[in-house]
């Protein structure tokens, strides 16, 4: 979150949970090893494309009793949002602690990813930073976008799984075997096989955290941060919790279509995917039509074998991608609930930090859209819950980021913050919601048609502003505003309507006060 009377401001120092620590060196002294012990462990558990679709969140639909018991025992933001509605920007934002625009990577080309590593050493990771202040420091799943982990950042190398674990399904012709990695344009959106929950990759990998979190070491902090890949496509889980929905069109989103006076910018989300588009036999053109724009939207899911390419999806396969993406919540939340069962009988389990989030929300249809890939709401608000020592549990109304994350979890944790943070601490709001500053807005953004145009849009407590522009020249190119207070779903742009004509002058101040405060690229 960003506050408009300036960054950093009125945080609670965590020496306030835990005292003073100091800074460690490779070796510490016997004083020093006394004071890592007084350190809590932080366990960051993140879920890949999971929008708010949780019973925590109010959802009466999902089973997710896991979840929803450390959110009885943390604090629920209810509005927070990610930078970037893409799996590696937005990771990259959240474990560097810098926005979007300050590393200049908004897609997965791995050559700009190094670049900004090479040109911002002192941008230090999360990981990174929590090691050079004792933590054992340990990566398990995506947390890091597939590709972009650095071994030297944590104690031992990540553990991922293999490449391109993402594309895990089941052998059809020999469903109990080991579990395949499939074609990317040959696999199927989504699979329910008659397995057991450790047969696939989310169950294998939670048997390996067990593992370390009985074996480690109890005298030294742990920061353990474990991502699970599901709910992302493809929506695969055991059977038994497919079994678990019989979803009916109630379900369906209720704003099926693009949000009135929107420009295509905002909500053709295909535009990344012209290399699949072209494999399929279709082209787009950069003034791509709105009538065109609805047939090909939502590629990346329209990519997957099960769903149509073009035109319209089928309301059964609209049932079947929902129930598929419930079915894949709870798979991960059973999970979840084998990790906190671990954390609550370990001998630090009372000294636990934990944070759950997902790195950007999910389209299930609204606004003509499927995936992520947008600026709207449901792209980018994200479930955020932290748990920690001596923090009364409760819900937090307050804007919030993901970028805030890094800042948070030092302050928690008793250790110093590294200079270079753009984000803001979320300590006084865990410790005393409803007191801090209200007046703060969150910023995302997305860019379309390899960056020529970019979108930054600011989600302030009662609108969601959002202004695209040429990216070269910075000419202002389309608008969008939508009245929270009237329209949740974001269903009207009312960005030209006259008497919103003062709100939009006052929100659109918002974006270079922003801009001039981000680190120099």
């Amino acid at each position: 979150m960003v506050a408009l009377g300036g960054m950093n401001s009125s945080f609670i120092r965590a020496n306030d949970f835990f005292g003073e620590v100091p800074s460690f060196g490779e070796v510490p002294s016997e004083a020093e090893r006394q004071d890592l012990v007084k350190l809590p462990d932080v366990i960051f558990i993140m879920i890949d494309d999971l929008r708010p679709m949780l019973g925590c969140y109010g959802n009466p639909h999902l089973q997710t009793s896991n979840i929803d018991r450390l959110a009885r025992r943390g604090m629920v933001f209810d509005r927070a949002y990610c930078q970037y509605a893409k799996c590696g920007p937005s990771r990259l934002s959240m474990m560097t602690g810098l926005r979007p625009d300050s590393i200049g990577v908004y897609d997965h080309r791995e050559r700009e990813v190094a670049d900004f590593r090479n040109r911002h050493r002192q941008a230090v990771s999360m990981a990174k930073w929590f090691g050079e202040q004792g933590y054992l420091t340990r990566s398990f799943g995506k947390i890091d976008h597939d590709g972009w982990d650095v071994d030297e950042d944590w104690s031992e190398p990540p553990s991922p799984g293999r490449e391109q674990e993402m594309l895990e399904i089941v052998d059809p012709n020999n469903p109990t075997g080991t579990t395949i990695i499939a074609d990317r344009f040959n696999c199927p959106a989504w699979q329910d096989p008659n397995v057991d929950d450790d047969h696939l990759f989310a169950g294998r990998m939670t048997n390996q955290v067990l593992k370390l979190v009985k074996t480690r070491d109890p005298n030294q902090p742990l920061f353990l941060a474990v991502g699970y890949r599901r709910p992302h496509l493809p929506l695969v889980a055991p059977r038994r919790f497919f079994d678990l929905y019989q979803p009916d069109e109630s379900w369906l989103a209720t704003n099926p279509n693009p949000a009135k006076d929107s420009p295509v910018l905002a909500w053709f989300n295909s535009d990344g995917y012209t290399g699949a588009i072209k494999k399929q036999g279709f082209t787009i053109s950069k003034d791509i039509s709105n009538r065109e724009a609805r047939r090909l939207n939502g590629y990346e899911l329209r990519s997957y074998v099960g769903v149509p390419n073009e035109g319209e999806i089928p309301l059964q396969t609209q049932l079947k991608i929902v129930q598929a993406y419930a079915a894949c919540i709870s798979y991960v939340d059973s999970q979840v609930g084998r990790l906190l069962d671990a954390i609550d009988r370990s001998p630090r389990g009372e000294k636990t930090i934990v944070v759950l989030c997902s790195d950007h929300g999910w389209h299930l249809g609204e606004q003509g859209a499927w995936s992520k890939m947008t600026n709207f709401e449901v792209a980018t608000r994200v479930p955020l819950i932290i748990s920690a020592p001596q923090v009364t549990p409760g819900r937090s109304s307050m804007l919030a980021e993901l970028v805030d994350l890094y800042p948070t979890l030092c302050e928690l944790s008793g250790i110093p913050l590294p200079s270079h943070l753009e984000g803001e601490s979320l300590t006084n709001e865990v410790r005393n919601p409803g007191r801090a500053e209200q007046q703060r807005f969150a910023l995302s953004q997305f860019a379309r048609q390899r960056e020529t145009y970019m979108g930054r849009a600011v989600r302030s407590d009662q609108f969601r502003y959002v202004q695209w522009t040429e990216s070269k020249t910075g000419k202002l190119v389309e608008l969008e505003l939508y009245d929270h207070r009237i329209d949740p779903h974001e269903t009207v742009n009312v960005a030209k309507r006259p008497e919103y004509a003062s709100e939009l002058k006052k929100l659109e101040q918002w974006v270079p006060q922003f801009q001039s405060r981000l680190t120099s690229r």
